[in-house]
């Protein structure tokens, strides 16, 4: 297995021209069909010059593979057929009904992350404290390395509250915050 993984690595098969043309017109089909995709708001990525890239090197590897100097249609049409299902696989997901982890610690920080989003904050208040200078080039103190802007954060007391409400306990909120 190793002689044949050393063997593969020093093969650098080339693209011969009627397969490079090949791989253009494969890449000019794809971008149409994502610009149709793209308009039916159907599309999940992008087809760009990167994309021929990534045919060109899957193909250059299907080659390697076979231990062969050369390109040939059918390492293109191989690496065509993966990057379609690389695609597909991005549909599946957007498909299918998603189901979010039903662990304590992810119900929890979802909890938070929600509190978080609609603004469910309460002011931060810190006391006041004087100024405190830094010491500048010339070791003069003049720079200003402190200042307090006031935060809005959540507050502690409130995300406990909330959580206990939701019936899960201290200990699964003060594990879920340590992770």
């Amino acid at each position: 297995m190793r002689h044949y993984i050393a063997m593969a690595r020093n093969k650098r098969p080339t693209v011969p021209p009627q397969v490079s043309s090949y791989v253009v017109d494969s890449y000019v089909r794809l971008r149409k069909v994502s610009k149709e995709e793209e308009e039916q708001n159907k599309s999940h990525s992008y087809t760009s010059a990167r994309t021929l890239l990534g045919i060109l090197r899957l193909a250059q590897a299907l080659a390697r593979l076979r231990l062969a100097d050369v390109v040939v249609r059918e390492d293109v049409d191989e690496a065509l057929r993966l990057m379609a299902c690389s695609k597909e696989s991005l549909q599946e997901d957007t498909d299918k009904e998603y189901e979010p982890d039903k662990s304590a610690k992810s119900q929890i920080f979802r909890i938070i992350k929600a509190m978080a989003q609609s603004g469910d904050r309460t002011p931060r208040r810190r006391p006041r404290r004087r100024q405190k200078l830094g010491r500048g080039p010339a070791r003069e103190r003049d720079m200003d390395v402190d200042s307090d802007e006031d935060d809005e954060e959540l507050s502690m007391v409130d995300v406990r509250a909330r959580v206990m409400t939701a019936g899960f306990t201290e200990a699964q909120l003060m594990d879920t915050i340590s992770q």
